[in-house]
């Protein structure tokens, strides 16, 4: 990604802030002055990408006919810098929430939250999981199919799972490799599956007839490791959507006053 581009790929094909904003209303940060803030958050798949992220931004026009001299100077740079603090409050919260909504979230999936941050030019910060984790955690919010994007989606059944429940990199191609696995259809079921090892030859013990008189475990069955479906069905689990818009909205304006009064304390 070019460096000119934030964490976030803000264009309008990646992130839409149209259908479905939710209106957070004017939240109370003074008792003099009303603060405008706007929460726009989005869960949402689509051929082109997923998105899972929250908008924060804040009009302070009403609040300025109310200040004048050192605060109203201070003013966009304390709602700056408050709408940043709320962004790192909602980051580390997720992280810790991730843990309750998720089965074993992989250390890749933790770090996929970012923060694309406000400036005093452009009072607007974006929370959300970055392109990559988005891709696969916007279904766990909003639940729905995800259909294969090439062949198949690959599900286990049988394959060894890591400490996190996924497929360890690369483990599809080291069963593959096995002579006793193949991948194909049986039965109607197509996936990757082994075939049963040949039990090992005995013979009978000293000073009996000698050959062989049969094998040590009779063959089973083939077993499907790796089952190939067309989709999945997910339902929704992560509550990141309707979690951090409340956490936004109940907390934006009480850290914009709370930076005012710092700036307007330290000021030289």
């Amino acid at each position: 990604m070019p460096q000119s581009r934030s964490r976030f790929q803000t264009d309008r094909g990646r992130f839409c802030f149209g259908p479905g904003a939710v209106r957070c209303g004017m939240a109370r940060a003074f008792s003099q002055a009303d603060v405008g803030v706007r929460c726009t958050a989005q869960a949402s798949v689509t051929g082109k990408g997923s998105n899972l992220m929250l908008q924060m931004s804040v009009d302070t026009r009403a609040i300025e006919r109310r200040l004048n001299g050192l605060a109203k100077t201070q003013l966009p740079f304390a709602t700056a810098l408050g709408i940043n603090d709320v962004a790192g409050q909602i980051v580390e919260a997720e992280g810790s929430a991730l843990e309750r909504d998720l089965d074993r979230p992989a250390p890749f999936t933790k770090r996929g939250l970012a923060v694309h941050r406000a400036s005093k030019r452009k009072l607007v910060a974006v929370v959300g999981f970055k392109p990559v984790q988005a891709d696969y955690l916007a279904l766990q919010a909003t639940g729905g199919k995800r259909r294969a994007k090439r062949r198949a989606v690959v599900v286990p059944v049988n394959q060894r799972l890591n400490k996190y429940g996924n497929m360890p990199k690369g483990a599809l191609a080291r069963s593959l490799a096995k002579p006793n696995v193949f991948s194909g259809t049986v039965n109607g079921v197509s996936g990757i599956w082994q075939r049963p090892k040949r039990g090992k030859r005995r013979t009978k013990a000293r000073g009996a007839q000698s050959g062989a008189v049969g094998t040590v475990g009779a063959r089973k069955g083939l077993k499907l490791l790796v089952a190939y479906k067309s989709a999945v069905t997910y339902t929704p689990r992560l509550k990141f959507v309707p979690r951090a818009h409340r956490q936004a909205s109940a907390t934006i304006a009480p850290a914009i006053a709370r930076r005012l009064r710092q700036a307007v304390k330290t000021a030289r």
